[in-house]
């Protein structure tokens, strides 16, 4: 019997025999009510049509009680503006974060929660209390996904935790200027991540998930170097992973962008994978390179997202060809699935990404055997 999109993935990141290039969607799935509607119809139509494509599936989890009751919210309207105003009321006084949505445009902070050094003082008085994990609708996605996907289940980093509190660039100077500081701040963090961790484990119990982290992507370089990369995120995560590991779960980094000066550090993190990598030039690894170094690393990706958009007709089913005559001349089908770099993020989707989307799928289905 052949094995189910969701063995594929499993066996692809175990390092396990596979008969096929394994391939999945990147978050897009019948679970969506956005991908339910008539425009994505011929996409969704055509990945139910797929036997052998899954879904790489962000399932949903929440966190209840912790610093969650140390916030207050409250909302107002200026003008077409709608302004939410965020205040977390710790020891030693609150911390204010603003943020503005213009109607029909994106949102933006007008004030972050850290300004100066008395808030940075604030923010390392409050309580590391961990919050409780409630997975029941994880679970439910679990079973809804069945044979078709993978649940992904994400986690926090110590690094993104302590960064989104900043204006960046102001975290970035930080990093090199106090870093000091940033450790304190960081310690005082990992501590709370790995008893709520503990919590979302210890709930997971009995299910086969991957976890995953997205905070890395926001340090490598040219935001930050090597050198703070090592100490503000790889020592965590070394940690965070093998105890997601011992737990008896699969655990991948997410991060987009150019890894090449950090990926072996990514590699000694010791994830079973590492996704999107993109391929040049808005990444600079090609995926020969990346195979390579990855040293039993399991690589997600390379199906870049911009060429669904833009592709002419062809082209997908030719670059789907290029990556499965490479995985095929390698001997081995394990250590490498093939995904998009991205979750189809336009509503409705344009023509030529429909078209480009259902080549794509149908050529990984056809080309991949």
């Amino acid at each position: 019997m052949s094995m189910t999109p969701r063995q594929q993935m499993l066996a692809a990141l175990r390092g396990e025999p596979l008969e096929r290039v394994a391939c999945a969607t990147y978050n897009f799935h019948h679970l969506s009510p956005t991908f339910l509607q008539d425009d994505y119809k011929p996409m969704l139509d055509a990945w139910w049509d797929c036997q052998d494509v899954g879904v790489l599936c962000k399932t949903p989890h929440t966190m209840k009680g912790g610093r969650r009751d140390l916030y207050t919210t409250t909302v107002t309207q200026k003008g077409d503006t709608t302004i939410q105003t965020t205040v977390v009321h710790t020891p030693k006084g609150p911390l204010t974060q603003v943020h503005a949505t213009p109607k029909g445009q994106p949102g933006y902070t007008v004030e972050h929660f850290i300004k100066n050094d008395a808030d940075i003082q604030r923010f390392i008085s409050l309580p590391t209390d961990p919050a409780a994990a409630d997975l029941t609708v994880t679970k439910e996605w679990f079973h809804k996904l069945g044979d078709k996907g993978l649940s992904y289940v994400d986690y926090a980093d110590p690094m993104y935790a302590v960064a989104q509190w900043f204006n960046f660039e102001d975290f970035a100077v930080r990093c090199i200027t106090d870093y000091d500081t940033i450790q304190e701040m960081l310690e005082h963090e990992f501590k709370r991540i790995v008893a709520e961790l503990a919590s979302v484990l210890e709930e997971a119990e009995g299910y086969e998930f991957l976890f995953y982290t997205a905070g890395p992507e926001v340090a490598t370089p040219p935001m930050l170097p090597p050198r703070i990369f090592e100490s503000a995120v790889a020592a965590y995560e070394r940690q965070l992973v093998r105890m997601i590991q011992q737990a008896g779960h699969l655990v991948a980094i997410h991060c987009h962008g150019k890894v090449g000066m950090v990926f072996d550090q990514f590699v000694g993190i010791g994830p079973n994978a590492l996704e999107p990598l993109e391929p040049p030039p808005q990444g600079d690894v090609t995926l020969q390179d990346a195979l390579d170094r990855a040293q039993g690393m399991c690589i997600m990706g390379h199906i870049q997202d911009q060429d669904l958009y833009l592709a002419q007709p062809g082209e997908m089913r030719a670059k789907v060809g290029q990556i499965c005559d490479l995985i095929k001349a390698r001997g081995s089908y394990t250590g490498y699935i093939m995904t998009s770099t991205a979750t189809p993020y336009m509503n409705p989707p344009p023509h030529d990404f429909v078209r480009n989307y259902v080549e794509y799928l149908r050529a990984a289905q056809e080309l991949g055997r």
